[in-house]
């Protein structure tokens, strides 16, 4: 079943694995058991192991100073005082005397009333009499290479791989959400665990899920997944859990505004609305990337990168040679459908700065790409028009340089959801690309295929 979990109340963490999924009867089966206070001092602190009779018990150690004491359904663990910021590691070994499957619930108690909902771990065990297949499962958790700013909407995924030899019936991931974030995928949460039945992964296959997330604090956010089969023994134990970590931030010191400066016009080249703004800094600093969230909207931004809230935003990237300065600003273009002119004040506009964001694309890019540009033209107002084939529904992302080594490429967001079996993408300069393209010859273009 599960060969590690991780529960949490508050920023009180509590961890434990499993040396197995499956064993043999006789075999030893241990438990290493993590707890870890980043929460308040609390003037008592119990582990408890209930286990199931058919189980012996071989050997429990922990720190110095842990009384373990056992009884006719477990062992405990009895910590006394727990300081803030210290961590606690215990180990119990057992021995199966029967097949079937053995459950060890680890629960953590205190008297402290700052601790609401103590967490606890259930982790199942398959004891057999025959040797079962055995393969390697592996699981990795993949955060965002952007900063992200409190109530932004965000993405991490986690990945389950198969390394074989065998297939592996029954997967089970469980995926333990951080502290201080909403969970907006479709998912059912058990004391801040997901719980996910994969069914069989066959051997050299993978998966991966996405997880929809909106932190409400800033501060680290930590991810923790694990990954097992209840029908397999797995070769290697060390990647069936895996851990990873994010900061959220607030916005950065800055005193920015943002206005219209024309009117909502429809461009039957792309058939949105366009409407340019302008964004000044008006405090003291440089800046050297500026958000804009557009709140209120009856239509659809069509070239934001992300949300705040439930409102969209864009994100301007200032050359690294010439960031926004004092009393200086730069002009945006805003996208919207469906062509339909609708009310709009500049109240609606929030300037914020922010760190530079993560443009940097697959380094694949900087030789070649997977999708072939089949034109460019130059429009009548000066901008290039890029034409490649794609499929329907697919994502794309424009990747753009100053010279042809494409040594310096960056990437112009945001990526584009495909809506036929070719692509018409114009160059309109800031938010997408650092500036308005300034002639034939000075901006290359490479497009690749998103996986």
């Amino acid at each position: 079943m599960i060969a590690g979990a991780r529960a949490g109340a508050q920023a009180l963490t509590l961890t434990a694995t499993s040396s197995a999924s499956s064993l043999l009867v006789s075999n030893n089966l241990t438990y290493t058991i993590i707890v870890t206070n980043n929460l308040a001092f609390l003037p008592s602190a119990v582990v408890s192991n209930t286990l199931p009779a058919t189980v012996q018990l071989v050997s429990a150690n922990t720190s110095v100073g842990i009384t373990i004491t056992t009884n006719a359904s477990g062992v405990v663990f009895n910590i006394g005082a727990f300081d803030v910021g210290t961590l606690v590691q215990m180990t119990l070994t057992v021995q199966p005397t029967q097949v079937g499957f053995v459950t060890n619930l680890v629960e953590f108690f205190t008297s402290a009333p700052t601790v609401i909902n103590p967490p606890s771990v259930s982790l199942v065990t398959q004891v057999t009499n025959t040797i079962p297949p055995t393969t390697d499962l592996g699981v990795a958790i993949t955060v965002p290479t952007t900063a992200v700013v409190t109530n932004d909407l965000m993405a991490y995924r986690v990945s389950v791989t198969n390394a074989g030899p065998n297939a592996a019936p029954g997967v089970m991931l469980t995926n333990t959400l951080p502290s201080g974030v909403i969970l907006k995928s479709s998912y059912t949460v058990i004391s801040n665990n997901v719980i996910l039945n994969l069914g069989t992964l066959n051997s050299g296959a993978f998966t991966n899920i996405q997880f929809a997330i909106q932190p409400t604090n800033a501060g680290l956010l930590n991810f923790f997944a694990a990954v097992g089969s209840s029908g397999i023994v797995d070769t290697n134990l060390a990647n069936n859990t895996a851990s990873n970590s994010l900061p959220v931030i607030e916005y950065l010191p800055g005193v920015l505004g943002a206005a219209t400066n024309s009117a909502q016009i429809i461009n039957p080249q792309n058939g949105l609305i366009e409407q340019s703004i302008v964004v000044t800094n008006n405090g003291t600093n440089a800046v050297t990337a500026v958000r804009v969230v557009v709140t209120g909207l009856t239509n659809r931004l069509a070239n934001a990168v992300g949300t705040n809230s439930g409102s969209p935003f864009v994100v301007y990237t200032a050359p690294l040679a010439v960031p926004l300065a004092t009393n200086s600003s730069v002009t945006l273009l805003l996208q919207y459908a469906p062509r339909i002119n609708f009310p709009f004040t500049n109240s609606q506009l929030h300037a914020f700065a922010v760190p530079v964001p993560f443009l940097t694309p697959p380094v694949a890019t900087t030789s070649g790409t997977n999708v072939t540009i089949t034109r460019i033209v130059m429009l009548t107002n000066g901008l290039p028009l890029i034409e490649f084939p794609s499929t329907l529904g697919r994502t794309y992302t424009i990747v753009y340089s100053d010279n042809m080594l494409f040594s310096n490429a960056v990437i112009a967001p945001p990526s584009i959801v495909a809506p036929a079996n070719m692509v018409h993408w114009i160059d309109y300069g800031p938010p997408t690309t650092v500036a308005v393209p300034s002639g034939s010859g000075s901006r290359f273009y490479r497009i690749y295929l998103n996986p």
